[in-house]
């Protein structure tokens, strides 16, 4: 393939012109004066970010740990779990961590079993906590107890009438 002297050859096998190169850097000097025509807008400078406190590194990492959890295993229905760190009288149990998987679904008010075979009456109450339906349950035996959706759902395993 023959070369013109006004070309540069490119591996590619195509030649790029001098006229293709002076358009391109036309067109970049163009948008660099359009958009110095352009009126400047609030656009918020991110500003040097300050050190996140040890308390606030332990909040980001047990939210992404739970994240990527459930991610992993969607049935998990809750979490619980407490710290006592930076407590100088704890010699014991500093800090724990649970997850709960969900086990069954309300399916209407009535008889439900747990998984350890035992049955309690469930019914849904009118009122919500932290955005979750509330119910109330009962044993054969003892008071009745309020309990939130997803702790619940970790609890019950099936309806059985």
């Amino acid at each position: 393939m023959a070369v013109s002297s006004n070309s540069i050859p490119l591996l590619v096998g195509n030649n790029l012109s001098r006229r293709s190169i002076l358009g391109g850097l036309a067109i970049a000097s163009v948008g660099g004066v359009a958009a110095k025509d352009v009126p400047q807008q609030n656009i918020p400078v991110a500003s040097a970010q300050r050190a996140m406190t040890a308390h606030e590194r332990y909040e980001h990492h047990l939210a992404e740990l739970k994240k990527a959890a459930e991610e992993i295993d969607p049935r998990i229905a809750l979490w619980d779990g407490f710290s006592n760190l930076g407590d100088e009288d704890e010699d014991d149990i500093v800090m724990m961590i649970s997850a709960h998987l969900r086990k069954g679904r309300y399916e209407g008010d009535g008889d439900y079993e747990t998984q350890h075979g035992e049955v309690y009456r469930v019914r849904l109450l009118d009122q919500l906590q932290e955005g979750r339906r509330m119910f109330a349950y009962i044993g054969h035996r003892g008071p009745e107890h309020v309990i939130r959706e997803d702790r619940l759902e970790a609890f019950i395993v099936r309806k059985v009438f």
